[in-house]
């Protein structure tokens, strides 16, 4: 008859597969009738949202749109003028994964690289966005796995911790924002808005069972024509604090929330103030919130076992689970002197400054994982020049920062994630800026923890009864353990530290031991 084990009942989602991918997403544009002709493209702004992902046929697709902002002088024979052209590139993306089943829970990261253009003529300009993806399959798993015997059974049991990494949730919410927007005192009324353009940040949560408090803001940056003929683009930012209920089946308090804000649409409208002034923007922003959680399952498995009185049979499964290494977040600082192209005029007025940031390579050494990436600024700014009165241009600033990390091995697999949460532009010069931002870096690192959990103790028949020594002399071996030694003698690990008194080096190759029966 076997042996009694304590059992305990174990779910996880595991991360079947990680992969990362590109795609390009090209489109020719036309210049709207209502717009004038293009004589320079200043600015070429892409962002990326997904639509809609789902698993067919060993397959993952993925759908999204890129939206893109283009910023350009007109060949309209007005000096310091911009206009704009708002536009979306519609794409599809397949990608093959042996692995994928219909079941899986899918998730996919994307980000857009800042887009390419070709200026066909006055009227047309062909665009390049170039997407890269994130695909994440997970699989719920449910297994049984023993953490010890019955406390009547007579055996001698070793164990083994184990802190199990557990992806539970994954999920999207969408977070509705409306307010009312006015400009600034000093500032002119709105004539034509050229870029609109926000993104929410997060500031803190509050977790509760089934849902999650989030807080956080957003931050909002409005580029715009005033009414007057040939004026110069004026800028104007908000800060919007909000605040929201998400409601998550199976969060608790015990869970690490990992939450990620996109925003996904900018609705905004024109509308006058009390004087009749254009000075006020209604506005409707969604915003979804990805909302990724885990814990951290800690167990002690059986490795194996072994019986004083009689000699047992061990069988055991193989299991292969996602253990966390470790994770952590840190704020790195950059700043650097950024020269303007040679052929383009001196800087008057900064009108917009942006960041966005690329990890590109992550690697992980002894105890550590060194991150490296860049972040590409992108600045527009007004001259005195009157053949250039605005002008646009891209900076790429470089970045690594390494994280210690106990315990990773060559198989440790690492996700990195930049994010650029602050950026300061001053000029220092007539051609020369300096640039100051902070990217907060965050990792989480896991691997394969393969292991023999004892899944079967299965009592033999005692040998016929023979002579036994009462006592055995034993030289250690090369590699031997306490336990190892106590098992083949079916005699405590207890007993032999008694009898040899439990020094700290007992079991050290060469040393005698005394073993008594």
């Amino acid at each position: 008859m076997s042996v009694k084990l304590q059992k305990e009942h174990i779910k996880i989602s595991e991360i079947v597969c990680s992969k990362y991918c590109q795609t390009t997403v090209e489109s020719d544009i036309i210049v709207p009738d209502v717009k004038p002709d293009i004589l320079k493209i200043l600015q070429a702004d892409s962002e990326v949202t997904i639509n809609r992902r789902y698993i067919q046929n060993e397959r993952v697709f993925v759908q999204g749109t890129v939206r893109l902002n283009i910023l350009y002088v007109p060949d309209n024979g007005i000096s310091g003028t911009v206009k704009s052209i708002c536009t979306m590139q519609e794409f599809s993306h397949s990608v093959d994964i042996p692995e994928a089943e219909g079941t899986m829970d899918v998730s996919v990261d994307a980000e857009c690289e800042p887009a390419e253009y070709t200026l066909v003529n006055s009227r047309k300009l062909s665009v390049r966005s170039r997407v890269a993806f994130c695909i994440r399959l997970m699989a719920a798993k449910e297994f049984d796995i023993a953490t010890g015997v019955e406390e009547e059974q007579a055996v001698e049991i070793k164990c083994r911790p184990m802190k199990l990494y557990n992806p539970c949730i994954d999920v999207l919410r969408d977070i509705i924002i409306r307010e009312r927007l006015e400009v600034p005192a000093g500032k002119p009324a709105i004539a034509e808005v050229l870029k609109f353009s926000a993104k929410a940040y997060h500031d803190r949560l509050q977790i509760g069972s089934d849902k999650v408090s989030a807080k956080g803001e957003l931050k909002v940056c409005v580029l715009y024509c005033g009414e007057e003929e040939g004026s110069a683009p004026e800028v104007m930012e908000h800060t919007i604090p909000f605040s929201e209920v998400l409601e998550i089946d199976g969060l608790h308090e015990g869970m690490t929330i990992e939450p990620d804000y996109r925003v996904k649409d900018c609705y905004y409208e024109i509308c006058q103030d009390s004087d009749g002034d254009s000075r006020i923007l209604s506005c409707e922003f969604s915003i979804e919130a990805s909302v990724r959680a885990f814990e951290t399952v800690e167990l002690r498995t059986l490795e194996d076992a072994y019986s004083q009185k009689v000699p047992v049979e061990i069988k055991k499964t193989e299991l292969c689970l996602e253990q966390l290494v470790g994770s952590g977040t840190e704020v790195i600082s950059l700043k650097e002197a950024v020269n303007v192209p040679d052929y383009l005029p001196e800087v008057h007025r900064l009108c917009e400054c942006t960041a966005s940031p690329t990890v590109e390579s992550v690697a992980i050494c002894e105890a550590s994982v060194e991150v490296k990436g860049y972040l590409t600024c992108s600045f527009l700014y007004l001259s005195n020049d009157a053949a250039q009165p605005a002008s646009g241009f891209s900076h790429i600033l470089p970045f690594s920062h390494t994280f210690a990390l106990d315990g990773a091995t060559p198989d440790t697999v690492c996700d990195a994630k930049a994010d650029a949460e602050h950026i300061v532009c001053t000029i220092s010069g007539g051609k020369a800026l300096e640039v100051r931002a902070n990217i907060c870096l965050s990792i989480k690192a896991t691997h394969p923890a393969h292991c023999e959990a004892v899944s079967e103790i299965v009592p033999l028949e005692e040998e016929a009864e023979r002579t036994k020594a009462s006592m055995v002399v034993y030289f250690v071996q090369k590699g031997d353990t306490l336990w190892d030694i106590a098992k083949r003698y079916r005699i405590s690990e207890a007993a032999i530290l008694s009898a040899n008194g439990a020094e700290s080096e007992i079991i050290k190759p060469g040393k005698c031991i005394y073993i008594f029966k």
